[in-house]
This record gives C-alpha cells, structure tokens and sequence, in this order.
C-alpha cells in the first residue's frame, strides 16, 4: 500500500505534488520454504493480518537524490468479519490528516483492492475524499512462478474535482524477482524483491494525454511486509521509501501533536 500520479502538471498541482501523491499510492510486494508445481509463495511476506487487527502505523523515511528526507506514515488494520477478511490502510503522508484511504479484501490467491479513496483540500480548506475506479485490484500475490515468469496487474482512474475533465490512469505491473535479506531494527529479515513498471496517464481526449513510464522495486520482508520501495522519475531523480519504525496510533498522535502543537489529528476511515 505506501507504499505511494506522477509526471502531468494539473493546472491546480504542481509535478511534485502529483509526483508524492502517486508515490503514496504505491500500494500497500524471502521466499517462504513451500514451493509446488513450480510455484513459491509469498503470503508470509505481505503485511501480518492477524498482528494488525489491533491496527499499526508504519514509518517509512523518503529519501529523493537531493538528500531529503521525510518521514511519512500509514496505519494499517485488518478486519474479520462474517464476509471476509479485509485489510484497511489510511495515508497520513508527513501531515495530521488523512490523504489517502485503501481497502484491500483477501481472496484464494493474494490480496485484492476493493476500494480507495485520495483526499484534497476545497477552497475553504475542508478535506473532501475524491472516489477512485479500480479497473483491475491486484495488491499482492500469495502464488507466484518460480521463474518470474508472471505479472500482476493493479490499474485504478480518477480525476480531482479542481480539474474534473482530466483523467489521471495509473497502471502497475508487478512481478517477482528474487529472493534476499533485508535488515530491519538491525535484524536480517527474510525478503522477497518485485521489480515495478509504471505507467501513468493523464490529460483528456481534447487536448492529448500524457503518458511516461516509471520502474522501480519493491522488497517485503517476512511477517512485517513492506520494508523498502524505489522509483526512477528520471535519469537523476530517483525517489525512496524504506521502513524506519513501527509504532502504535497513540503514539502517532504524540508525534504529531509534538510536531504541530494545537493542531488536532484527523482520523481516517
């Protein structure tokens, strides 16, 4: 889910603005020891479900290849109920308030996007959720092809209502690459490593769509979940994400309500 709609200058946002919000989007990808038919599974690697039922925040400190660094936040919870099991992640990127929210249901084969949600701000400053399309929900694969062989497809259309004749697609291709380590808190965690191929358009049938293309890599580690994701905008700008802590919404807030004192937190869904 972090992790995180990038290159189309809306007349109302900027490229960088578009550039951060696409890189939040990013979603909520070591290989276990069971392989079968040529098949290795990952579903240890994806985010604990039970752990989250009590809900966590996850820290992830951005690094851009101006040395930059942020330090942005999504609080996931999982959900069991008599229809299935869910798992739910607000965005809160490095303010107190909401920027994105994602629900994400468990199916036989991985994880699916059931629903998300982008927030911006009206001219009175009020937050007002902008409805996303999903076109195709693919979140995280449990089965995958020894030989990297397949692609996971997740695809979603919106528009933000300062420019509502401009449809923004964002398309990501996922597949798995390899096997590896990742040190979390000074511990070798078992990972699993996804090359990432990005594609977003945006603009209208009027006046032409703009269409560039990202790569870049996600790793997961084993029962903590993302742990790590880069993307190459271009030649020179890279943009990072990787896990810093892990931490309790109580605890979140007295980061916050340190760092904007008076301000009071907006909870997500």
């Amino acid at each position: 889910m972090t992790g995180n709609i990038q290159v189309y200058c809306l007349k109302s946002y900027s490229m960088q603005r578009l550039i951060l919000i696409l890189v939040s989007i990013t979603t909520f990808a070591a290989i276990s020891s069971c392989e079968r038919d040529g098949k290795k599974s990952l579903r240890d690697f994806y985010f604990p479900l039970k752990q989250l039922e009590d809900g966590m925040v996850y820290a992830y400190e951005s690094a851009r290849n101006d040395a930059q660094r942020d330090t942005t936040y999504w609080y996931y919870r999982s959900i069991r109920n008599d229809t299935g099991i869910f798992l739910t992640g607000t965005y809160y990127g490095s303010l107190p308030s909401p920027q994105q929210f994602v629900r994400e249901e468990m199916v036989r084969n991985g994880m699916l996007t059931s629903e998300v949600f982008l927030y911006t701000t009206d001219s009175l400053g009020k937050q007002q959720p902008v409805p996303v399309e999903i076109l195709s929900g693919s979140a995280f694969p449990f089965e995958v092809s020894d030989s990297g062989s397949g692609v996971f497809l997740y695809k979603i259309r919106f528009a933000f209502p300062a420019n509502p004749y401009d449809s923004i697609t964002l398309i990501k291709n996922r597949r798995y690459l390899r096997d590896t380590t990742y040190t979390f808190q000074e511990e070798a965690e078992k990972a699993v490593v996804l090359e990432l191929k990005e594609l977003v358009e945006s603009g209208n049938r009027q006046q032409g769509f703009v269409e560039p293309r990202y790569g870049g890599r996600e790793i997961y580690a084993k029962g903590i979940g993302l742990v790590y994701s880069e993307k190459k905008i271009s030649e020179n700008y890279t943009l990072a994400n990787r896990l810093l802590f892990r931490c309790t919404m109580e605890e979140l807030e007295a980061i916050f309500s340190r760092k904007y004192p008076g301000l009071l937190m907006k909870k997500g869904e």
